[in-house]
């Protein structure tokens, strides 16, 4: 009961926050969403704070108010094609034959867009984007970071496969973790007081951790991708790769054969027939069924799974209603041929967002310490993290994800700004974000 008590108020003080702006309130859910409250009471009292649908609301509010005071996001290609996606997901699930399975998930997905498109309608300054940041790395990576330091001072090396609300099972938080990574690295390095950049760094460390124990394979490919594509931009490459050698050889001793011998199933699954690994090759297959067949549309936003046997070519070898096990997959098979080229456009344009921002920043003359090139710098990490993770999981319509596409659209107007402003400099835009560490979880919580 304790516990009920402290959640709801919590959940009180959030809201008394939320009424003082779209932005508050757009903190708010964000908090919420990723921090998920009701996994923090025991099972009756949790349903109980599922049932006040407090994210619907909130996010409801936030558009309401947005609107209200002409808080809109200015058109772009990107935004435009992400509007298409969830339209056509709309019609994939309404002409899908589980047509009612579709649709309760595309209304989730519709939540998930409609705050990606208020994200880019309101973080509208460093310093916002900023604060964006800190509540989505500390309201999602609190408890990852818990167990990860828990884990290694209690039991170091010993699998931890439990799932989290927001990311899924033990893959899903491997690839989530991991996009917290960059994520973390950027607050520290742009953090202006001490104790805060050494809490993100303690943050990074956990998250990295977590992500590590959950012995998901794919999470170790999308570990690799993060490592090489920091060393590659790295100005000290011997100092980074020195680093992560040390790093390698205080983690390798801890971690047991259990976890080397799965890892080592990513090149040798055919030999040790591996029946997790060859399966996915059948579910991809599957997929690919999936869309010869229904080319435009697919078999139905997020129905993969009630479709499988009806397009198994193995005769249920693998069992019934299978996962595809692949966010690449999964949209090529649920949403076709235009729904998938649509999907790959959206995550590339991310990707040169980032790209794109960077680049105006140092035409700019900024060095790689400003902070919208660091942000700029984590989330294509991130992103970089999904496309390679994502490949071994259906992670295509995560909340996060669609999030940091959202805040990729940010970036690109935050920085084409600082470049159409002669007057401005990138010390100004840094310390536009920074004076916001002045108060670093200001806005972390309700």
């Amino acid at each position: 009961m304790l516990r009920l008590i402290f959640v709801l108020g919590i959940i009180c003080g959030g809201a008394i926050y939320a009424v003082r702006g779209p932005f508050n309130s757009l903190l708010f859910y964000i908090w919420y969403a990723y921090f998920r409250p009701e996994s923090w009471v025991w099972d009756m009292h949790g349903e109980l704070i599922s049932s006040l649908r407090v994210s619907y609301l909130t996010g409801i509010f936030t558009l309401v108010c947005a609107l209200a005071t002409r808080q809109t996001a200015k058109m772009s290609l990107h935004l435009t094609l992400v509007i298409w996606f969830a339209f056509h997901a709309l019609v994939s699930a309404l002409l899908s034959k589980h047509s009612d399975y579709c649709m309760s998930y595309w209304v989730d997905f519709l939540k998930t867009v409609t705050i990606a498109y208020l994200i880019v309608a309101l973080a509208t300054t460093p310093e916002r984007l900023r604060t964006v940041l800190v509540v989505m790395a500390v309201s999602l990576g609190f408890e990852g970071a818990k167990q990860g330091w828990l884990e290694l001072i209690r039991n170091p090396g010993a699998s931890n496969a439990n799932s989290n609300p927001f990311l899924g099972d033990n893959n899903g938080v491997a690839v989530g973790m991991l996009m917290l990574v960059p994520v973390f690295a950027a607050l520290a390095k742009t953090a202006r007081k001490k104790w805060a950049a050494h809490f993100y760094r303690f943050m990074l460390l956990g998250v990295l951790y977590r992500a590590i124990t959950t012995y998901s394979r794919g999470g170790f490919l999308a570990l690799g991708a993060l490592g090489i594509l920091y060393w590659f931009r790295s100005r000290n490459k011997f100092m980074l790769a020195l680093t992560l050698v040390v790093l390698v050889c205080a983690i390798a001793p801890v971690m047991p054969n259990e976890f080397w011998d799965r890892m080592r199933t990513i090149q040798n699954y055919q030999q040790v027939e591996d029946a997790s690994a060859l399966s996915r090759l059948h579910f991809w297959g599957v997929a690919t069924a999936m869309a010869v067949a229904n080319p435009v549309f697919g078999v139905g936003f997020n129905g993969y799974n009630p479709s499988y046997d009806e397009y198994d070519f193995s005769g249920g070898e693998y069992g019934s209603q299978r996962s595809v096990h692949s966010t690449w997959f999964a949209v090529l098979g649920e949403q076709g041929i235009v729904g998938f080229a649509l999907y790959v456009a959206i995550i590339l344009l991310a990707v040169y967002n980032c790209i794109q921002s960077r680049r105006k920043m140092r035409r700019k003359g900024a060095t790689k310490d400003d902070a919208l090139t660091r942000f700029a710098v984590s989330i294509e990490s991130a992103l970089a993290v999904f496309i390679v993770g994502g490949t071994f999981l259906p992670f295509q319509y995560n909340e996060m994800l669609w999030h940091f596409i959202g805040i990729s659209m940010v970036l690109r107007q935050l920085t084409a700004q600082a470049a159409e402003d002669p007057s401005s400099s990138p010390r100004d835009a840094a310390a536009a974000s920074g004076a916001g560490a002045k108060h670093e979880f200001a806005h972390a919580g309700p």
